[in-house]
């Protein structure tokens, strides 16, 4: 299987990222030119001869090329199409090899609002409390309405222990909220895998699709298979993606040979049309069931479409992100590229997910909070309760609950106690390796455990 998926490599390095902000590597630049087309060229040669000659300043050639080709890129309004400098191609080297620098966040553009997407695993953004669907408003005091992707990423990161500030809207909340985070390294595992106690059955988390995902998801499948697991739930919430030929193998790791995962259509009329099939046998036929949210995007959509579309499985969750597009760079040098938009991908039945989404066939939504609830959650923050309630030592205990209780009411706030006790365990675990899987308070999991043990 691996020979060919080698042989195939070269005509899949396509990324089907959030942000574009992702590789693959082609080293022609195609470019066509039609009659009209000379016209505005020539437009465009006469004012860089102009400012050379007439601008009262000195003008730099590097600076107005670069500009001159954002400026192409950014008319297309196209907010995964984009011009990759020095820099940009730099961090989109990191991104690859699952290592950068920042806070920890993928975000996108819609409707012209900046969205988290999801919050990357133990990063800076995480264990503040960013969520997916938070929508960025200030980046260090700057209103980021109408700012292009691009700008927006340059000021998220920075260096290491340099701080960002980010205010934040969040649905139910009536006013903003101010989250300061301290950048740092932020590494990406992309696969976590175990067997739920005393169930039997297998729990794989997929956080996003990189270069070496097909061969942590292999691992984990062979493990379920030594360990007689014949049923196995795999997580792709708040993953947002990844490398299409990433998503295309992991797929055939579960379906049967013959059976198709995607395809890809170009500009219409170009004839640009791709089937992508399973290619070998699956080394794992047990029974699944996919979680699936609002944080799953892209490549995450496009291996739950091939298990659904298929029959393979059901999803449980609530409707996904709906990125249906693919990216493809192409070099203009060692340094520097452009990532353009080439395809729009389809799932199997051949539905566009585009900003639709997939809808699951299990709707579990996450439990809501109460508008009183919501307010005291604020005056936990405002005060910094928690801070000073957890101490890196502070263990989750039924005393250690009952205590966190009683500093609630000593401060004149209400909650359920199952929401006293979420909040109280998600803080004390920011300062330690979270558990894998949360049996407590994950109702979708508990949902997909109940559904797979059932046979359903």
């Amino acid at each position: 299987m691996f020979k060919k998926i080698k042989e195939r490599r070269f005509h899949l390095l396509v990324l089907a990222f959030l942000t574009g902000l992702f590789i693959g590597i082609n080293v022609s630049f195609l470019s066509s030119a039609t009659e009209p087309a000379h016209k505005y060229l020539d437009y465009f040669h006469r004012v860089y001869q102009l400012i050379l000659t007439e601008y009262v300043d000195e003008a730099s050639p590097k600076d107005m090329f670069y500009g001159a080709i954002r400026g192409m890129i950014n008319s297309l309004n196209d907010p995964f199409s984009r011009f990759l400098d020095e820099k940009s191609f730099e961090e989109l080297k990191e991104m690859t090899t699952g290592k950068f620098q920042g806070v920890g966040i993928e975000i996108t553009i819609q409707d012209g609002q900046v969205v988290v997407v999801t919050p990357i695993d133990d990063s800076p953004a995480m264990k503040a409390g960013i969520l997916s669907g938070d929508v960025i408003t200030t980046i260090d005091g700057k209103a980021v309405k109408g700012m292009k992707l691009e700008k927006i990423v340059k000021l998220i990161r920075g260096l290491p222990k340099s701080t960002v500030k980010l205010q934040v809207k969040r649905e139910g909340f009536d006013e903003p909220m101010n989250f300061e985070l301290e950048r740092a390294p932020v590494k990406i595992t992309s696969v976590d895998y175990d067997i739920i106690k005393d169930m039997n059955i297998g729990y794989l988390k997929i956080k996003n699709f990189g270069s070496e995902t097909t061969r942590d998801v292999t691992r984990a499948l062979k493990f379920f298979n030594a360990k007689g697991i014949k049923k196995i739930v795999i997580d792709v919430r708040n993953n947002p993606g990844g490398l299409l030929n990433s998503s295309i193998e992991i797929s055939e790791l579960l379906l049967e040979r013959g059976k198709t995962i995607v395809s890809t259509r170009g500009k219409e009329g170009s004839g640009r049309v791709q089937m992508f099939k399973s290619q070998s046998e699956p080394i794992y036929r047990g029974g699944l069931i996919m979680l699936v949210n609002n944080g799953s995007a892209s490549a995450s959509e496009i291996l739950s479409g091939a298990i659904r579309d298929n029959g393979r499985g059901k999803l449980l969750g609530v409707k996904t992100f709906g990125k249906g597009s693919v990216q493809k760079s192409f070099n203009l040098d060692d340094d520097i590229g452009v990532a353009i938009t080439v395809a729009k991908y389809y799932t199997p039945s051949g539905e566009l997910i585009h900003k639709k989404g997939i809808k699951p066939d299990y709707e579990v939504p996450l439990e809501k909070l109460s508008e009183s609830e919501m307010k005291n959650l604020k005056i936990i923050r405002d005060r910094k309760i928690l801070e000073h309630f957890v101490r890196k030592e502070t263990d989750y205990t039924e005393e250690t609950k009952a205590s966190f209780r009683g500093a609630l009411v000593k401060n004149g706030v209400t909650l359920s106690d199952k929401t006293a006790n979420y909040i109280l365990k998600d803080w004390i675990y920011r300062f330690r390796k979270k558990p894998l899987y949360d049996l407590e308070f994950d109702l979708q999991l508990n949902e997909a455990i109940k559904h797979i043990s059932s046979g359903k």
